[in-house]
């Protein structure tokens, strides 16, 4: 199986369409209104998710094959950082309906929750950067990088290595892709993912249209374990749960905020 991504750099070469691009400072502000905005408005949302899990020889060779399908929920937390639960149910395992929860070669949980977050720019003094032209000008790409040496405390809870690729619209700051790698090492720490990408496409949620998570992939540090994951028919999530003193219902939705 070959990765649904190439780097968003080389896809998007930065020689094409170098004008009109908007400084950085105005970039990372609208890429941090959006973000704020994007979290602000999108509910608690189920989908459709097909998996597929790997692992591999020295060769690349395939030795292990998960393909799973199954209901994925994210639940709106109270937390500002990490603002969705996620959850899921597995509907079927190579095409079997399953006992247990699987055993999967590799697999990465949270990725979506996580790449919905749009979290790391907030910490901007942690980043050396480099901002370029995408596609034929229509799309900017924002290469983030950990500075070697930085005075915020802050910083120092970043992985190693971290780096991270961004394809978004200069004027509305809206991502369309986003690429995380850390260092080697520090993925070991990290449930082994040292890569993964996201690609977002336009889905109406009731009256409003979000650009959510479309097809997520991940691959540890020697590349020996990957996962490719795609999402559809995504809606309003309608079955969480709000607890109030002395008042129990499993059917009072929270809502977007």
């Amino acid at each position: 199986m070959k990765p649904f991504f190439a780097l968003a750099a080389l896809i998007f070469p930065a020689a094409a369409g170098c004008q009109n691009l908007p400084s950085l400072d105005v970039l990372l502000g609208r890429l941090d209104a959006y973000a704020k905005q994007y979290q602000a408005a999108l509910p608690s949302l189920t989908c459709d998710e097909q998996i597929t899990s790997q692992a591999l020889n020295r060769k690349g060779k395939v030795t292990s094959e998960v393909k799973a399908q199954s209901t994925l929920r994210e639940v709106r937390t109270e937390n500002p950082y990490d603002p969705f639960h996620e959850e899921r149910d597995f509907k079927s395992v190579n095409g079997r309906r399953p006992s247990r929860t699987p055993q999967m070669p590799y697999f990465v949980e949270g990725g979506f929750a996580s790449l919905v977050g749009f979290k790391r720019w907030e910490q901007r003094e942690c980043f050396d950067y480099v901002l370029s032209s995408g596609d034929s000008g229509q799309t900017v790409l924002l290469n983030m990088t950990l500075k070697a040496k930085f005075s915020t405390p802050s910083c120092a809870r970043l992985p190693a290595g971290f780096r991270r690729i961004i394809l978004a619209d200069p004027e509305t700051g809206r991502i369309l892709h986003t690429e995380r790698t850390i260092a080697p090492e520090a993925a070991a720490a990290d449930v082994g993912v040292y890569f993964g990408a996201i690609d977002y496409r336009p889905q109406k949620i009731g009256e409003q249209e979000f650009w959510l998570p479309s097809h997520f992939y991940s691959h540890d540090a020697t590349n020996r374990g990957r996962m490719s994951a795609t999402y559809s028919n995504c809606h309003r999530y309608a079955g969480e749960l709000k607890i109030l003193p002395s008042v129990f219902s499993p059917l009072a939705g929270q809502g977007p905020r």
